[in-house]
């Protein structure tokens, strides 16, 4: 759709809000004279204005956005119109794609006639199914397909009934046990033996997803060590373009409560232009959307470096969180929500700059997420010829009592993973081989742990 005088550009609805504040979809809509719309929680919606995020013209409150029928007659009751349907969050990328093809609107059809995200264990089906030359962790899914998760999951012994047994052992140890449908690293565990995995199964099964809702499923994984990495890039008629390609700081952190049993956070990234990617890295991106089925619109996808190559973890099917849309304009130049909107709107070549011309790349980029004064202090000693270093302070957080009780059980996820930030360090500029060795200096002690 090309938006011209005559062509009036409808409504840009986007569903859930993006946890890490940049909303970076809102720039790319004002730039066509499209009103800006966003479904969300109403729990969800007050923290965020509590938070001094930025508006959008319309908000539109949901008690499930989940549930893409629900949303759509949320949207007709506001007067909206939509004509481009994007996801802001893990959560509700299942509803947003699937209102777009309710509504018959952007990203549907582009996106492929048929095309609905996978979950994480759907993606490891596909990718047997259709790439069987992309290496990934063996899995077991845990749990009975189908029904609703909230049946499936509560209730009883929730560890008892999910475990396994036998075929999740013959995973090895340490393994991963995960929700396949979660997002932000919430209720992802390491355990080493069939006792913590039993433990790590009754925390999971305990947590709520994000909007207050229950996981579809869990998985469980043979834990591959190595390097991680994610690429970011944007599916266009099918094709992947490779914009940038992150090393992620992942450090482990020990359960509240739960004595021996770790999770996950990723502490930090460095990107680099993908236009650099090795081969077999632009071969996975490109496996991960034939076997998926997904022809347009942005992705990233998870990988570890294993011993004989690249071994996928997860694929997105949306923008990244965590500040990553800012990294990769910052390493590359290439603005990632417009290049998301140029292929479904068809109104401009989807082709990243480079970041040798002078538009404003400058090869690598890295940030952290700074937990204590302590780092940032650290961070200002950080003064090297030709590096910029931007400390990004975080406002003190709100205090959740003043929100209404009732809001709390739909924001426990949101307030355990995406709270707690002291602030944001990015560097870049100088000698490309000394930004990662300075960010790891800074987080040195978490990723020991």
């Amino acid at each position: 759709m090309t938006v011209t005088a005559g062509n009036p550009p409808g409504d840009f609805v986007q569903v859930g809000a993006t946890r890490d504040g940049l909303e970076p979809y809102l720039d790319a809509a004002h730039r066509r004279g499209m009103r800006t719309v966003l479904v969300e929680t109403p729990a969800y919606l007050r923290w965020r204005r509590l938070l001094g995020r930025r508006e959008f013209e319309v908000e539109v409150a949901v008690e499930r956005p989940q549930d893409p029928d629900a949303v759509r007659t949320a949207l007709a009751a506001a007067g909206v119109t939509p004509a481009l349907v994007l996801t802001g969050f893990e959560r509700y990328v299942y509803a947003g794609f699937a209102l777009a093809r309710a509504l018959r609107v952007a990203p549907w059809p582009d996106v492929g006639d048929t095309f609905r995200p996978l979950d994480k264990r759907e993606q490891r089906e596909a990718l047997l199914a259709g790439a069987p030359q992309v290496a990934q962790p063996r899995f077991v899914p845990l749990g009975p397909d189908g029904g609703d998760a909230a049946d499936r999951l509560d209730g009883g012994d929730a560890a008892d009934r999910l475990d396994g047994g036998d075929a999740a052992d013959q995973l090895g140890f340490p393994q991963v046990i995960k929700p396949a449908d979660g997002g932000g690293g919430l209720g992802v565990l390491l355990v080493d033996g069939a006792a913590q995995r039993h433990r790590a199964l009754d925390r999971v099964s305990a947590l709520v997803n994000y909007g207050g809702g229950a996981f579809s499923g869990i998985v469980a994984e043979e834990f591959v060590k190595g390097p991680e990495f994610s690429l970011q890039g944007v599916a266009h008629e099918g094709s992947a373009v490779l914009l940038s390609v992150c090393e992620k700081l992942t450090c482990l952190e020990e359960v509240p409560a739960e004595p021996g049993l770790s999770g996950f956070r990723e502490v930090g990234h460095v990107a680099r232009p993908g236009d650099g990617a090795p081969p077999a890295l632009q071969e996975l991106a490109q496996a991960c959307l034939d076997a998926t089925g997904y022809r347009a619109g942005p992705f990233h996808v998870d990988v570890i470096q294993g011993p004989d190559g690249p071994v996928f973890v997860e694929m997105g099917f949306r923008l990244s969180g965590g500040g990553l849309v800012a990294l990769v304009e910052k390493a590359t130049g290439a603005d990632w929500a417009e290049l998301a909107f140029r292929t479904h709107l068809g109104d401009a070549p989807v082709r990243p700059p480079s970041p040798d011309t002078g538009v404003g790349g400058t090869r690598i980029a890295g940030q952290i997420s700074a937990m204590s004064e302590q780092e940032l202090a650290a961070a200002e000693a950080l003064r090297e010829p030709g590096m910029t270093v931007e400390i990004q302070l975080a406002a003190p957080p709100p205090d959740p009592a003043a929100l209404p009780a009732d809001d709390l059980p739909v924001l426990a996820s949101d307030l355990a993973r995406h709270t707690g930030a002291a602030g944001r360090v990015v560097l870049s500029g100088g000698p490309g081989d000394r930004i990662p060795a300075l960010l790891h200096s800074l987080v040195a002690d978490r990723l020991r742990g």
